[in-house]
């Protein structure tokens, strides 16, 4: 047992230090380092700063254009609700066609969708009948008159129900335009018996949608639109106005004679393809130039950013719903974050040379803390030096909460997993250690007959007895990549492929249980010759599914493993007590494993078993001779298991 540690004293010299304040020293320096430091966040800052822009602009774009298509596809679905409700009324016989229940079904259709202006049923013969929402001054809010039958004798609307003849299913017609505005039009057929007597038509007028982009506009602060296709305006908020189609404002205007500049020039847009590509979702942006006659500031060509996106469904052509908004709104921003990067950058020219005056002063006592301080982060601790004394205030005092940080922590790493947080360390990975599920092989060992022979033996014995043993089991696991989990009694737990990922986890496993095995019978040997009675080692192996990572409560946790995996290989254990009763090493591996080792493993067939807490058999294999690495000799440092 060794000596319990002294609290460490650091033993100053009688004769008192002439110290020279770090504050002093270091004033500049530290100046000249901010600014060094600010030019690095400034080059990130800039380049960042134009991505977040253009981050938010593609956000705030997906934002403005899913808003539009809901917006519209709801508007568009009441209509298309409200007819196929009318066709499986009629499908079920809730009416005739001119009887009252249909006046009663199409008053009530057109009453519960607001967007619908007009609901029809035509027949073959072209005669159509139905009701309209009221129009007239004198019709009361909301108001429903009905339609008597009569024949079609518009041709643009008899050509309509022609085509529809051919057509299955639910069908958005061409658009009719009238002195009261743009309606679209959608239908189904009225079907009864497998036959299709009749279509139930319902016209929605599309200024709703001009409604939409004017309210949109307001909320995003750009000018939204939608087009039919590419040519021609379907809406926009100028359409919104009542007094619109008065003052000569009418939709499907081409955007050459709609009187607005920007969409003027939208077929002559320059899509910005990598933006598009980089945000997807089907949105096109690109920028619209417009000449200075034809925009609005005078101040030479105005650039226009258009964000849109194709939708289909509601005709023949797609549609295209978008907004437009000046470029300038991003450029502003991007030019002043320039004009700070250029003040940040001048400044730090004007500091590089004292930097490097005083820099070169101050760097011989830094580098050697940096240098021991990267030893302490990879968890080197026996190559880590103490650091030397300094005339300089702080960095003496450093050097003494170093150096005492230093023999706590070489103190401290005895009961920590040292290899374990060497491989956390190494991997470089933020949350390697958060709990994940990972394939893995298991080790279990125990040793036979422990109680009874300890019983035999004092504590000191006994426990210079399991340290020996233990530590030729550390080294083999060690040295084969694998983790000491932790000591139950005289029992360890190991695992192979966490936290590195080990392809091979499987044969590392049990090549590591071959050298334990060739090691502890040479150790066996030993002490026969010693006239000191050998004990027999059981070891159990087996890959599969567990939860690895950081498991404990908030003050006290463990990097373990835990699952059916541990509990698999522990019974793998007990059950070479049986397979192999008289060996000195008895390597019990579960089919699994065995399924992923190669011919350099001879594995013996032991048949199958019924393992304890398991339902179902589980095939099992000894492991006969394999060329197992060599154990590394007892004077290297390894990982204590915690």
């Amino acid at each position: 047992m060794s000596t319990p540690a002294q609290p460490v004293r650091l033993v100053r010299p009688e004769k008192k230090r002439r110290r020279i304040p770090v504050s002093v020293l270091m004033a500049l320096s530290f100046g000249t380092l901010v600014f060094l430091s600010v030019g690095g966040v400034l080059t990130l800052s800039v380049g960042a700063n134009v991505r977040n822009t253009f981050d938010l602009l593609g956000a705030q774009s997906t934002l403005l254009i899913d808003a539009m298509e809901d917006a519209l596809r709801a508007e568009m679905g009441r209509a298309e609700d409200a007819v196929d409700g009318v066709a499986q009324l009629y499908a079920q016989g809730d009416f005739q066609i001119d009887d009252e229940a249909m006046s009663a079904a199409l008053a009530g259709a057109l009453s519960a969708t607001p967007e619908t202006n007009v609901m029809l049923i035509c027949t073959p013969d072209l005669v159509c009948r139905g009701a309209a929402r009221g129009a007239g001054e004198a019709d009361p809010p909301g108001a429903v008159r009905q339609l008597p039958a009569e024949s079609e004798k518009s041709p643009e609307v008899r050509a309509a129900l022609e085509q529809r003849r051919q057509i299955e299913g639910r069908w958005w017609g061409a658009f009719v335009a009238n002195e009261h505005g743009l309606f679209a039009n959608v239908s189904v057929p009225l079907t009864r018996d497998g036959a299709t007597q009749a279509w139930v038509i319902a016209a929605v007028e599309l200024q709703k949608l001009s409604e939409i982009t004017r309210e949109l506009s307001s909320r995003f602060g750009t000018h939204a639109f939608i087009l039919d296709g590419d040519g021609s305006i379907l809406a926009d908020p100028r359409l919104a106005d009542p007094n619109a189609l008065k003052e000569g404002i009418r939709p499907l205007a081409s955007l050459a004679t709609f009187g607005d500049p920007v969409l003027a020039r939208y077929e002559g847009r320059e899509p910005e393809a990598e933006f598009s590509a980089k945000r997807g979702r089907d949105i096109e942006v690109a920028e619209i130039k417009v000449d200075e006659q034809e925009g609005s500031n005078g101040n030479g060509e105005d650039t226009y950013v258009a964000i849109t996106r194709k939708i289909s469904g509601y005709g023949e052509r797609p549609w295209t719903i978008g907004a437009y908004f000046e470029a300038r709104q991003i450029g502003d921003e991007i030019e002043r974050v320039m004009g700070s990067a250029l003040l940040g950058f001048g400044a730090m020219a004007a500091a590089i040379v004292i930097a490097i005056m005083l820099g070169r002063r101050l760097s011989r006592p830094i580098q050697t803390i940096a240098g021991q301080a990267t030893r302490v982060a990879d968890f080197d601790l026996d190559e880590v030096k103490p650091l030397p004394r300094s005339r300089v205030l702080e960095l003496d005092e450093q050097a003494s909460a170093f150096n005492a940080m230093l023999i706590g922590l070489r103190a401290f790493s005895t009961y920590v997993p040292r290899s374990l947080v060497a491989k956390l360390v190494r991997t470089g990975k933020i949350g390697i250690a958060e709990p994940r599920e990972a394939i893995v092989t298991v080790m279990f060992t125990d040793i036979a007959g422990f109680t009874t022979l300890s019983e035999q033996m004092d504590a000191s014995a006994t426990a210079k007895l399991l340290n020996h043993h233990f530590s030729i089991l550390c080294r083999a696991v060690d040295a084969h990549g694998g983790t000491v989990d932790k000591f139950m009694g005289d029992g360890m737990l190991a695992f192979f492929g966490a936290p590195d990922r080990l392809e091979s986890h499987a044969a590392a496993a049990v090549r590591a249980a071959a050298a334990i095995r060739d090691e502890l019978e040479n150790d066996g040997r030993a002490q026969a010759r010693e006239s000191r009675q050998p004990f027999r080692v059981r070891i159990g192996i087996h890959t599969g599914s567990v939860i690895v990572g950081n498991i404990g409560a908030s003050d006290r946790v463990n990097y373990t493993i835990i699952g059916d995996t541990v509990n698999i290989s522990q019974r793998l254990q007990e059950l070479g007590k049986q397979l192999a009763p008289d060996a000195a090493v008895s390597i019990t591996i579960s089919g699994e494993t065995a399924s992923r080792l190669d011919e350099e493993f001879e594995t013996i067939p032991a048949g199958e078993h019924r393992l304890r807490g398991r339902g179902e058999a589980t095939k099992v294999f000894q492991l006969g001779k394999v060329e197992a690495a060599v154990v590394p000799p007892l004077d290297v440092p390894r990982a204590q298991a915690g």
